[in-house]
This record gives C-alpha cells, sequence and structure tokens, in this order.
C-alpha cells in the first residue's frame, strides 16, 4: 500500500520517509511536494503527521525534556530530577509531557517495585534518532541569534506597542 508522506500510515508501512529525501530537490521543490490532501475531519485525509508531530515537539517543554534527559547521566532520570532541572514547569504539565513522549516512543518509563516505588524515564531509539535534527536547530538558533534580536529591536522601533496591546 502506498500512502501520501502525511497520510495516516498503517502498519504495513515501515519505511523512514526522511530517506527519500533526494539532493536533486531544492528544499522549496520537496516541502512543495510534501503535502497533506484534504481537510481536518475529511476521512480522506487521515491524520498528518507533519502537524501531528510538530504539534508535540513544537510544544513548550517537549524538546526541552527531551534535551534534558539526553543530558542526564545515563540519559535517565526520575521525575523529581526533571522537575528540578526545568523549575518553571508544572507538576501536572511535566506528567502530561513525559506521558505524551511515552505514547508516542520517545521515552520509556520504568516502575521499580521498591518501597517508596521508583520511576525511571529514558529516551528510547527513537527518542535518541532526533537528537541531532534538534542539534542542527540549536546551532541554527545559536548562528542567528543576534540577528533575530536586531530584527525585532527594528520591527519594535517601526512599530511602537500601543497602551491597549500592553494591557
Amino acid at each position: 500500500m502506498k500512502l501520501d508522506t502525511y497520510s495516516q500510515s498503517s502498519p504495513e508501512v515501515t519505511e523512514n520517509i526522511t530517506n527519500k529525501v533526494t539532493t536533486e530537490q531544492t528544499p522549496k521543490e520537496f516541502f512543495n511536494s510534501q503535502k497533506c490532501d484534504g481537510k481536518k475531519g475529511e476521512e480522506k485525509s487521515g491524520v498528518c503527521p507533519l502537524r501531528e508531530l510538530l504539534s508535540r515537539l513544537g510544544d513548550k517543554w517537549s524538546v526541552l525534556l527531551i534535551l534534558t534527559l539526553a543530558r542526564m547521566p545515563k540519559e535517565r532520570a526520575r521525575f523529581s530530577e526533571l522537575k528540578r532541572s526545568l523549575p518553571d514547569i508544572s507538576q501536572r504539565m511535566l506528567t502530561a509531557t513525559l506521558r505524551n513522549l511515552e505514547r508516542d516512543g520517545l521515552i520509556s518509563r520504568e516502575m521499580f517495585a521498591e518501597v517508596p516505588p521508583r520511576v525511571e524515564y529514558q529516551l528510547t531509539e527513537l527518542g535518541v534518532s532526533i537528537l541531532n535534527p534538534m542539534r542542527e536547530i540549536v546551532n541554527w538558533i545559536e548562528g542567528n541569534w543576534t540577528t533575530i534580536i536586531t530584527s525585532r529591536e527594528v520591527f519594535d522601533q517601526k512599530h511602537p506597542k500601543e497602551e491597549s496591546e500592553l494591557q
């Protein structure tokens, strides 16, 4: 069964879509060829993996949790260690984000039969495989951050905030 790159996949589809990128395509050609057909809610469109995974990886905490786990000794951490590493995250949001990352197969959760119970999280093979693309994004941010700050300052000078926007 051949499926559109961003259509809902089935168990029969096991090949890695990212390996299909050819050097003959320009980035614009590649991204123009990768579309989710149909509107949300239509049966024929199914789920758009690009949208779904970008919403997960683009949320406020998922990438930070993945990077935090990658920095931990043995790439494992208990809930409390993760909470200490990300002090701004609420306990509820940490729980929800860990659960979503586990559901997507990016992290695993291991419970130990101890008193009190001990739970550790670690990156799965899939979770480790996303570290290189994340590294590229971090490098891009580091290389372009001053340009972004300058652009923001120029924009803010051209478009001063009105009092109504500040409230």
